[in-house]
Formats: structure tokens, C-alpha cells, sequence
């Protein structure tokens, strides 16, 4: 049983911290969850105008007003995700993030975060490129955290549907 997880983040940089996080489950739900970056002790000031404009489209206020602590999404995210065996993000920039989030909260994951690549070459023998040209085959990304999280849910489904009826 494998869940798909994604972030949105403030920006591309080294200073950059995530601002939501999306998850896609086995049974289809899904859900995001907004990060007040006030919340965090790791004062994260960094922001990103093209990001906000360009990318998610979520000001630094929205986030203040109306995104949980980083202790409450981490809680959140323990409480969901300890009973799947793999949690599973498109990109090394989540496994950056996740790190990030509960650094700011003091705690540990008590999930493995597992870049898609990496997981399908280790349990199945599936090259990235697959899962990469199944991405792009359903169109570009919306870049919230709960739609790509179920975007790469159903490319990595049509990935291992071929798979299994080779």
C-alpha cells in the first residue's frame, strides 16, 4: 500500500521551506494541508514573488491566516502516514522539504519518504523515464500539493498497470 505525497514550497533555493503539503491515498482521498511559516522557531523569512505569482499562487499572508503549525501538520502527517508501507514524492526537493517541516517542529517522521525513481527501480525494475513519460502524458502539473500528489498517483498507477500486463 503506497500513498503519493507532494509540497509547494516558498521558492528553488537552499533557504526556501515548504508552505503546503498534499497527500493521495490508496482508497483516493486526498488532502493538503497549508503551513504557516510564522509557526516555524527556523525563522523562515525566504520568498519566492515568482513562485507566488507564477507557480501556487499562495501569498505569504494567506499562509499566515490560514496554515497550520508546522507541530500540527507534522502530527497530522505521523497520524496518517505511519500505516503505509511506502510514502512517495516525485522529486528530491520533497525529501528537502520534509526534512525542513519537522526540523522546524522539532519531531521525526514516523514514515519513510522514498523518491518515485528509486522505489520503482527497487521494487519493480521500472525506469524514472516511465514514470516521467506518464507524467507528462496527463499534462502539466496545477502546482497545489493535493492535485500533484494525485497527478503523480495516476501516472505512477499507469506505470505499474503496464508493468503488470507485460
Amino acid at each position: 500500500m503506497w500513498v503519493t505525497l507532494d509540497f509547494e514550497a516558498s521558492g528553488l533555493t537552499e533557504a526556501s521551506y515548504p508552505i503546503e503539503v498534499g497527500y493521495s491515498l490508496p482508497d483516493g482521498a486526498a488532502v493538503s494541508l497549508l503551513i504557516n511559516p510564522a509557526s516555524s522557531p527556523e525563522s523562515w523569512q525566504y520568498w519566492d514573488d515568482y513562485a507566488e505569482i507564477e507557480i501556487h499562487g499562495v501569498s505569504r499572508e494567506y499562509l499566515k491566516i490560514n496554515g497550520l503549525s508546522v507541530f500540527d501538520v507534522c502530527t497530522h502527517l505521523n497520524n496518517t502516514l505511519c500505516y503505509f508501507d511506502d510514502v512517495l514524492c516525485d522529486s528530491q526537493w520533497d525529501l528537502f522539504w520534509l526534512g525542513r517541516l519537522y526540523k522546524a517542529a522539532h519531531m521525526r517522521p514516523t514514515f519513510t519518504l522514498t523518491e518515485v525513481g528509486h522505489w520503482l527501480h527497487r521494487h519493480d525494475g521500472i525506469d524514472r523515464q516511465d514514470f516521467l513519460s506518464a507524467l507528462a502524458s496527463l499534462g502539466p502539473a496545477p502546482h497545489r500539493a493535493e492535485a500533484d500528489a494525485k497527478h503523480i498517483r495516476e501516472a505512477l498507477s499507469m506505470v505499474l498497470n503496464r508493468q503488470s500486463c507485460s
